[in-house]
């Protein structure tokens, strides 16, 4: 059984993105550059932080090492994180994240800082100076260098289930890494006791491969909505506006919880496909199971999609490093209420070679 869908063909949205991020994709959005400060990358100027901002970085520096040396950090506020990743440039990852927060455990207010190590990097104690034949008879220590680092001062938003969110990202090479998040409550007032309404939240992240050149894809992006971007961005905006690529902004939903009336909405990007001339040969497949009391059953499938040199716009161009996405936007009115599990199963034609990605969501009542 075949569900109505409309597939997603954003080729309007992307021809002009190439001034943010690089690289023009094809029906689904951008490579995009690598945000913040990174080994090896190309950055923006630092902007000039007032002293309330110093103040409250140096107090949550003071967490974060600590944290890092293996000190066990009491956290009062109650946070998570949800990474994605894309391909950037020169072989790096992007991975924009959404930081949810406990609203009861913080104010709306709050200043996060971004760190990424070497996984099992642990900080050691600061060593004293040693001495060294010099006018000053002493040598500087060398500060210890991260994969990544950055801090942000954010104005939460209030999500509709009831959480904080906000939105950045950070850039890596493949591997294994730990990622901390400090996050500090900017609304509450010093005082001589020890500071309340702070923690650090610990991730081990394992960062893809995009660009092995075997067939893979970026994360599945389960949209609210896209929308149109008029004006480029300037660097500060794309910093905390990361799911800004290019002439795009996806807007990510904020739960996988669909009333019948709404349309289930994702897009995702293919990476390393076969070329002929140019041009891939790909068949996407979106096939949707209902979990029941005995396991899982089919439940009806949508017309798969063909990315060729017959389907695709003829200025697309793999070799000059445009990207390839897809998607679709399926109504769930013929869906009864119960979970769900979407797989999405890409096929290079070429090769005879198939991956699976899986998307799993539930229908309630209207």
């Amino acid at each position: 059984m075949f569900v109505n869908c409309k597939r997603l063909s954003l080729w309007a949205l992307v021809a002009s993105c190439c001034a943010v991020v690089g690289t023009t994709s094809v029906q689904g959005g951008d490579q995009v550059g690598s945000p913040g400060t990174a080994t090896g990358q190309t950055t923006t100027p630092e902007p000039i932080l007032t002293e309330q901002e110093r103040a409250e970085v140096s107090r949550l520096l003071k967490v974060m090492d600590a944290a890092l040396s293996g000190e066990l950090v009491p956290s009062d506020i109650r946070a998570d994180v949800n990474l994605e990743f894309l391909r950037a440039q020169e072989g790096q990852v992007y991975i924009p994240f959404t930081l949810r927060l406990n609203p009861a455990t913080v104010g709306q207010s709050v200043t996060v800082y971004v760190r990424l190590v070497p996984a099992g990097m642990v900080l050691a104690q600061p060593l004293d100076l040693e001495p060294a034949e010099t006018d000053t008879g002493r040598v500087p220590v060398e500060p210890p260098s991260y994969s990544f680092e950055d801090v942000h001062f954010i104005d939460l938003r209030l999500a509709e289930e009831g959480d904080y969110v906000a939105q950045r990202a950070f850039a890596a090479s493949a591997g294994s890494y730990d990622l901390y998040i400090g996050i500090k409550d900017s609304e509450l007032v010093e005082t001589e006791s020890e500071e309340i309404r702070w923690g650090v939240i610990k991730r081990t992240v394992e960062v893809p491969d995009l660009w092995s050149g075997q067939l893979t894809t970026s994360t599945i992006f389960v949209t609210e909505r896209v929308e149109t971007i008029l004006t480029p961005l300037s660097p500060e905006q794309q910093r905390s506006d990361p799911y800004a690529i290019g002439s795009a902004r996806l807007v990510l939903r904020d739960t996988l919880e669909y009333a019948k009336t709404d349309t289930l909405s994702f897009l995702f990007f293919i990476y390393n496909p076969s070329l002929v001339e140019s041009k891939p040969n790909v068949t996407v497949e979106y096939t949707f199971h209902q979990r029941t009391v005995s396991g899982e059953e089919m439940f009806n499938s949508t017309t798969p999609q063909t990315l060729s040199a017959e389907t695709l716009p003829p200025q697309l161009d793999m070799t000059a490093g445009h990207q390839l996405s897809a998607g679709q936007n399926v109504p769930l009115s013929a869906f009864p209420e119960g979970i769900f599990r979407l797989e999405i199963k890409i096929t290079d034609n070429e090769l005879a070679t198939s991956i699976s990605r899986d998307v799993t969501f539930t229908v309630v009542g209207s």
